[in-house]
């Protein structure tokens, strides 16, 4: 187990994140008709922006999710996954950082969007 330290680091933790996501009972179909080879450089590039300060990131992430019909339970299992995901690979501030900020987009979202 190591630190997050560079953009590879991020690119393993996204796409392997995202292979649980996809094959996942309840989440799976939020990604059915989503192009992943589009998709999956704009959440590594929203990531490096949090964990490693890189510049580059400019979309409004919670408004490219308002249209979703999302629940609690959903985000309850995109962030266990999520953080499965960061515990299975890496250690370090920067793990810990991704798990709060998940945290803190998740009840954010959350907020907004369940009635």
């Amino acid at each position: 187990m190591k630190e997050i330290e560079s953009i590879g680091d991020v690119e393993l933790l996204v796409d392997t994140f995202y292979q649980k996501l996809v094959k996942d009972d309840l989440v799976s179909h939020f990604f059915a008709e989503l192009n992943l080879k589009e998709h999956l450089p704009r959440v590594v590039q929203f990531w490096s922006f949090i964990l490693l300060d890189e510049a580059g990131y400019s979309a409004n992430m919670m408004e490219k999710h308002a249209r979703l019909d999302l629940n609690e339970e959903s985000f309850d299992r995109w962030l266990k996954l999520f953080h499965e995901t960061v515990d299975q690979f890496f250690v370090g501030e920067k793990a810990d950082l991704a798990k709060q900020r998940s945290t803190l987009i998740a009840w954010t979202m959350k907020t907004k969007f369940i009635k």
